[in-house]
């Protein structure tokens, strides 16, 4: 059961409940809105992690990352949500369980991203080693990108998991 309430549409600022029915209707962004001015570039800024186009980091690297954090960090939350989405992105069963029990079936540039979001996760550091191999197949934006979506998802895994977010039924 969550720590705090989830706010209900009317105890919010109008900015703020506009941009909430805008979200899909999950507890994360529920909860974060009781942030009020803070949620809106929140919910903006993780909209764009989703949209075709937006990023120039492939979807199959972004849930790579996603679920690594999610693993690592210890975030069931983003692992119920980021499983489905990995699977329609092109990730399979053995590589999603490989990654979830740490015995990974990943090679090459896969293993490499599931790495870079592991340590970033566990060390808030990542190795030369780790990060001299990324330039061998991204570029300088998708390496940020990279970092970003390793970062934002260390957010909200701990964002879920300190306030206790209910995982949707």
């Amino acid at each position: 059961m969550a720590r705090i309430a989830y706010p209900t549409r009317e105890s919010l600022e109008a900015e703020t409940a506009l941009a909430l029915d805008g979200m899909k209707p999950m507890n994360i962004f529920k909860m974060m809105a009781r942030a009020d001015s803070l949620a809106p570039p929140l919910f903006e800024a993780t909209t764009r992690l989703f949209q075709k186009g937006k990023l120039h980091l492939s979807a199959r690297y972004r849930q790579i990352a996603i679920l690594s954090v999610a693993s690592n960090g210890v975030f069931p939350y983003l692992i119920a949500h980021h499983k489905p989405i990995s699977i329609k992105v092109g990730l399979n069963e053995d590589e999603i369980d490989g990654i979830l029990n740490f015995k990974l079936t990943l090679t090459g540039n896969d293993l490499s991203v599931y790495k870079f979001a592991k340590e970033s996760t566990l060390l808030a550091d990542v190795s030369d080693d780790v990060f001299n191999a990324l330039p061998q197949f991204l570029g300088e934006r998708e390496i940020v990108e990279l970092a970003t979506v390793s970062g934002m998802y260390n957010f909200f895994g701990r964002f879920l998991k300190s306030l206790r977010v209910d995982i949707e039924t």
